[in-house]
């Protein structure tokens, strides 16, 4: 009798803890990553007898969650690779709706200033004009230093985004320490059974530490997780954890490194080698996105300044003096690494804006050989004397000496648009006229002239002295028809008025490198005069060519204007924002798929859970009617013997 009785107790106990996990269940469908628990019922041992073996009844050999390790994984790796799209994209299209701004950005400036520049040019003698002129190119320049201003502080969103996540990582490495400390205990205390709650609870941590970075986990036997970041680097190994911190840059102190703090107070830099999640988006934007435009922005204004400038400065202004720089320069800036040893000083000096590149260069000495380093191509050079001529620029070992390991960034247009400056402040200064005019006396009886004077240099200009070209039928020295030259350079340009007077082109080298094109049927005896121009202030001629020079292949190599430049910029990141975009959608996809693979394991079903909970308490009844019966047997014989 006793027997039937235990048997009957055990059926309750076991149902009770059914009914008690499929409760748990239905209570927790919403809960955040909880994963539904199942008991597991085995027969108990039963007892040898005459007749056989007689069952002892059931037990729980467990309770465990229905979870799939893979899946879990899976899972996190593909919300880590959202989160890095996510934040990648987001900030990549801030950048490009600031650059892309229609009414009041840079583009609009441009017009407007070149726009000044042409009304100059069509009234010449106007100080209103000149002023105009000035103060457009004053709102342009402000314009270059907004812009910067504004990716500075998108830079600035960067690194106050980057220090919280470092917080939320911290804070979530100390937790699953903490959790893995619990989970033993709990395994300890109860024979070796999974903690399931702390276990479910462990991989919500899991999931949120994805979201802000790539991670590599190995689980312990005792249900405890290690946690490695960046290479490798670890983050939590049994109830111990390091922590993430924030250094400023070698070279630049807005560009922050993430570091992870090992024991003796030393640190590990893992900038470089994190993958995945927010904070891998934020470092991508960064470095593929923002520097990278703020290099091709500081191209644009330094090469402006350049070209502009030089062309400004073959001109005359209202009083006759040789134009001077319209935009202040900006020189290239040169940093070296703060943990140099030798006292070194290397400098950089711009040579040929049009041969400029957007990018930065790392300069470095092995202890025999300096060898220079393009930071965008990769591509390197050597010399042992430190000095380097590429891409329009002359890098020198100034002074001192260096130490192996020394090295020094080179740094020709990053931020150059926040020093992007208006060097003019007097209408008159603007020189938007020629210094030679060419003339042709009214006495030649031929029909000879000159058109399209230019100059590419003000070597001896003024003009010492007027340079006259004198037709002759037959020139003294050749015996063929031509131009003898008085003044200037002398010597003899041979033409031929019948071959040639649609138009021949000659140069005049070393006074003002002159250039112009003759065209005409000269008669013997005939001159074409070449003047220093005394009417500098109705002259239009240099403010026409610095008109042209806003769709003039001026930059990058020769091959692109101001605004194709900038347009090239623009589109690179709009580029990048769209496959951002796409990549994002499929990613957000998969991370839909994953999760609801992973619950469709270990999601509570309540049509599930409620047929459990009828079949449990079905057995549970049945179970308490074995109870019945057992006590009326009881009472039965215990009648039989009064």
């Amino acid at each position: 009798m006793p027997s039937i009785l235990n048997i009957a107790t055990s059926g309750l106990l076991a149902y009770q803890k059914a009914l008690s996990t499929t409760g748990h269940n239905i209570a927790n469908v919403n809960t955040e990553g909880y994963s539904r628990q199942i008991v597991g019922l085995e027969a108990r041992a039963p007892t040898a007898d005459s007749g056989g073996f007689v069952g002892a009844g059931v037990q729980t050999s467990t309770i465990q969650r229905v979870y799939d390790n893979f899946l879990g994984e899976e899972l996190r790796v593909n919300i880590s690779a959202e989160k890095h799209f996510q934040s990648f994209s987001t900030m990549s299209a801030r950048l490009e709706d600031l650059l892309a701004e229609t009414d009041r950005g840079l583009s609009s400036q441009f017009e407007n200033f070149f726009t000044a520049l042409q009304d100059v040019s069509n009234n010449p003698s106007a100080i209103p004009e000149r002023q105009v002129l000035i103060g457009e190119a004053n709102a342009l320049a402000l314009q270059f230093r907004q812009l910067d201003d504004a990716m500075d502080a998108l830079n600035a969103q960067v690194n106050d985004q980057l220090q919280g996540m470092i917080l939320e990582i911290n804070s979530i490495a100390k937790s699953l320490a903490q959790i893995n400390n619990d989970i033993d205990a709990a395994r300890a205390s109860a024979a070796g059974q999974p903690p399931n709650d702390l276990l479910d609870q462990r991989d919500v941590l899991l999931a949120r530490l994805s979201e802000y970075t790539g991670l590599v986990t190995t689980f312990q036997d005792d249900g405890a997780v290690n946690v490695l970041v960046g290479s490798g680097q670890i983050l939590v190994v049994g109830n111990q954890y390091q922590q993430l911190s924030l250094s400023t840059g070698d070279f630049d102190p807005l560009s922050t490194n993430i570091n992870v703090n090992v024991t003796g107070g030393t640190s590990v830099p893992i900038t470089d080698s994190i993958t995945g999640g927010a904070m891998y988006g934020l470092l991508r934007f960064r470095e593929e996105v923002l520097v990278p435009a703020r290099r091709e922005l500081g191209l644009l204004a330094v090469g402006l300044a350049e070209t502009f400038n030089d062309q400004h400065k073959l001109g005359l202004d209202v009083t006759g003096a040789v134009g001077g720089d319209f935009f202040n320069a900006i020189p290239p800036t040169v940093a070296n690494n703060f943990k140099n040893v030798g006292n070194a000083s290397v400098t950089a000096s711009l040579v040929d804006a049009s041969s400029l590149s957007a990018t930065d260069y790392k300069m470095l000495f092995d202890g025999a050989t300096w060898f220079l380093t393009n930071q965008k191509t990769g591509a390197v050079t050597s010399a042992a004397n430190g000095s380097f001529d590429v891409d329009g620029l002359e890098i020198r070992v100034a002074s001192g000496s260096a130490s192996a390991g020394d090295w020094f960034l080179i740094r020709p247009n990053y931020r150059a648009a926040s020093a992007f400056t208006v060097a003019i402040t007097e209408p008159g200064k603007v020189a938007a006229a020629m210094p030679v005019v060419a003339s042709a006396p009214i006495a030649n009886a031929g029909t000879a002239q000159i058109s399209g004077l230019t100059n590419s240099s003000v070597t001896n200009i003024p003009l010492a002295t007027d340079i006259t070209l004198r037709f002759y039928d037959v020139l003294p020295g050749s015996g063929v028809s031509g131009f003898q030259v008085f003044g200037g350079p002398g010597g003899e340009i041979a033409y031929n008025p019948a071959t040639e007077s649609a138009g021949k082109t000659i140069a005049l080298a070393g006074y003002g490198d002159l250039t112009f094109t003759v065209s005409g049927v000269p008669q013997d005896g005939d001159d074409l005069i070449l003047s220093n121009n005394t009417n500098g202030s109705g002259d239009n001629r240099n403010a026409l060519a610095l008109a042209e020079l806003q769709r003039k292949g001026t930059l990058i190599g020769g091959t692109a204007s101001y605004q194709e430049t900038f347009n090239g910029t623009i589109g690179s990141i709009g580029i990048q924002v769209r496959q951002a975009e796409a990549s994002l959608a499929t990613q957000t996809a998969l991370r839909d798929q994953a999760e609801q693979s992973l619950n469709s394991i270990a999601g509570v079903n309540l049509d599930e859970e409620a047929a459990n909970l009828l079949k449990y308490q079905q057995a549970y009844q049945a179970s308490a009617q074995v109870v019945v019966a057992a006590n009326q047997m009881f009472q039965t014989l215990l009648d039989a013997f009064r």
